[in-house]
């Protein structure tokens, strides 16, 4: 199978897979400057597309995100509760509203939510064969100004998130690796325990430059990592997915 990623911002992603385009957590236009805006007005042209919004924060969710698909064929749209509490006209007609821990068939695809340690849901998404991985704001967010009881509920809760992914192959991981944190954000933690075949690293905020120096802990699972360091920047592979159920 072809597939084809392509970055825009942030945590803002492409995957063209088996015939149809999923896009991820695209934010309010203040965070997409001219190059990421033709990005991604340019991978969205003509394709048949489900935009997914994990939660509500500005920099994973546009309000107007309806308009943003105009360009699309065809365009669904998988929106968070919480999206829907604090947006709700901002909801396009026909959406899927998802709750936390639920498993949804929608738009030719089966959709599984997580609960998230920020706000909204992670998502596994089963599509052509094979199941995709988006964390949103899922991580480990271990913050050195955090409590020690803090910080242990936040790694275990991540711990417990990660395991329950890996319980099944996992082929495009879109995980998040955030140098703020000592831990990166557990996107190491997630690497090794899941090991998907490609695994992609987000929430840098357009400053990409760093993430090669920490490829080798994202890569020491086994997998293929999603080097960018520019809107519009595209990974482009054949996929043999790993067994997962259509």
């Amino acid at each position: 199978m072809r597939v084809r990623l392509t970055y825009i911002f942030h945590n803002c992603f492409l995957l063209d897979i088996g015939g149809r385009t999923l896009l991820f957590d695209c934010p309010e236009s203040k965070y997409l400057k001219r190059r990421a805006s033709e990005a991604l007005s340019l991978a969205l042209e003509g394709r048949k597309v489900t935009a997914f919004a994990s939660h509500s924060h500005d920099d994973h969710f546009r309000r107007d995100l309806a308009a943003a698909c105009a360009g699309a064929a065809s365009a669904d749209f998988v929106i968070s509760d919480d999206v829907a509490e604090m947006y709700p006209a901002a909801v396009p007609p026909g959406a899927l509203v998802v709750e936390p821990d639920e498993t949804y068939s929608f738009s030719g695809l089966v959709i599984e939510t997580l609960m998230s340690n920020d706000l909204g849901v992670a998502y596994l998404v089963e599509v052509g064969g094979a199941r995709v991985y988006f964390g949103g704001d899922l991580a480990a967010w271990v913050w050195e100004t955090a409590s020690e009881a803090e910080q242990a509920f936040t790694a275990e809760f991540f711990t417990k998130a990660v395991e329950r992914i890996a319980r099944r192959p996992v082929d495009i991981a879109f995980t998040n690796v955030d140098r703020r944190l000592a831990n990166l954000a557990g996107g190491p933690e997630f690497a090794n325990t899941v090991r998907p075949t490609v695994l992609v690293p987000m929430h840098a905020f357009g400053r990409t430059a760093w993430l090669k120096d920490v490829r080798p802990l994202l890569a020491a699972g086994g997998s293929d990592v999603f080097l960018y360091d520019k809107p519009g920047q595209v990974l482009e592979l054949d996929l043999e997915p790993a067994g997962n159920p259509s």
